[in-house]
């Protein structure tokens, strides 16, 4: 149930629309900041704005249609502009990088990369804003906690069917922290002398897509593919980008330094790491009772994987470094 934050003649404004677009406020303000500054396009930085917001909208409607089709009456029903129902942030990210593809096509700007490592900051601010308009509704919750009812863990809603109050992980609390957090070190990086562009990005995908792994497992409405029915899109999605990253700077590590015969220890290690996340996944959803040394243990594989993988980069980067 939306909280409504007031009426204005015929329309109905509730507090959640309302953060949301102050999260994409955050999110464009940044990006035109961060964009505008480094490359001084402002053709290309004022550009990709309306094509990136039209494209998120529609892209983010139709992965939450995908999974949720129940929710809608019928495919047209759920693409008409700003009708009722929900939207998955996966869109938004698709929608984003569509449209700083399609305006390098146009030849708008000539760097690709530079422009989504903005994009990447920019947007870990904006998810850090967005993530907190579950506070106004029920969504993006994990399971019932005992041993503490405050926050940023434990945040209450109550039950529909019910109407009791329940204590439940405050998984959106967690996401906006770790999104902060990662804004700030992505931040840092950005303003690096010495730095390739796309790194920012690579750095993005692999430290939020990391995140999402274990965070997203928690949520009681996370999105699942219809072929299966309980394979969650961003868990698979985050070790897909997870995994790109790893070959990207392997291949650079290789190029720099030569193949070596601890390359493939290194390999398998972070294989093994992935799989054991992979493992705790299974056994959290037939072992509730022990989320949090699953979790735990999810956490610690994912970390330890993220570690190796920078390690990596850094080793690879001493032939390919370049002057940004």
């Amino acid at each position: 149930m939306e909280k409504i934050a007031f009426f204005a003649g015929n329309g109905v404004y509730d507090w959640s629309s309302i953060v949301l677009t102050l999260a994409a406020l955050t999110a464009i303000c940044f990006f035109w900041s961060l964009y505008l500054g480094k490359e001084g396009n402002a053709v290309a930085g004022f550009g990709v704005v309306p094509l990136a917001m039209a494209l998120s909208l529609v892209l983010a409607r139709l992965v939450h249609w995908y999974c949720r089709a129940d929710s809608y009456d019928s495919f047209s029903a759920a693409m008409v502009p700003f009708s009722p129902g929900g939207y998955a942030l996966l869109g938004a990210f698709a929608g984003c990088a569509l449209a700083a593809a399609l305006t390098r096509l146009l030849q708008m700007h000539k760097n690709l990369p530079r422009m989504l490592d903005c994009m990447a900051v920019a947007g870990c601010a904006g998810i850090a804003v967005g993530r907190l308009a579950s506070f106004f509704n029920a969504s993006d919750r994990g399971q019932i906690v005992q041993s503490t009812q405050s926050l940023p863990w434990v945040y209450p809603v109550t039950n529909a069917v019910s109407g009791a109050t329940e204590y439940r992980l405050a998984t959106f609390v967690i996401q906006a922290m770790v999104a902060l957090v990662l804004f700030i070190v992505l931040a840092v990086f950005f303003t690096r002398k010495k730095r390739r562009d796309g790194d920012t990005t690579l750095l993005f995908l692999l430290m939020y897509g990391a995140s999402q792994i274990v965070l997203d497992s928690t949520r009681y409405d996370k999105l699942f593919f219809r072929s299966n029915g309980f394979v969650s899109i961003v868990q698979v999605l985050g070790a897909v980008g997870l995994a790109l990253v790893i070959v990207v700077f392997s291949v650079r590590l290789v190029k720099a330094r030569g193949f070596r015969f601890w390359n493939v220890p290194l390999w398998l290690a972070m294989a093994a790491l992935l799989g054991g996340a992979g493992f705790m996944e299974y056994y959290v959803q037939r072992h509730g009772d022990l989320a949090v040394f699953s979790y735990s243990v999810m956490s610690a594989c994912l970390l330890v994987i993220v570690g190796l993988t920078l390690l990596t980069r850094k080793l690879g980067e001493p032939a390919r470094q370049t002057v940004s």
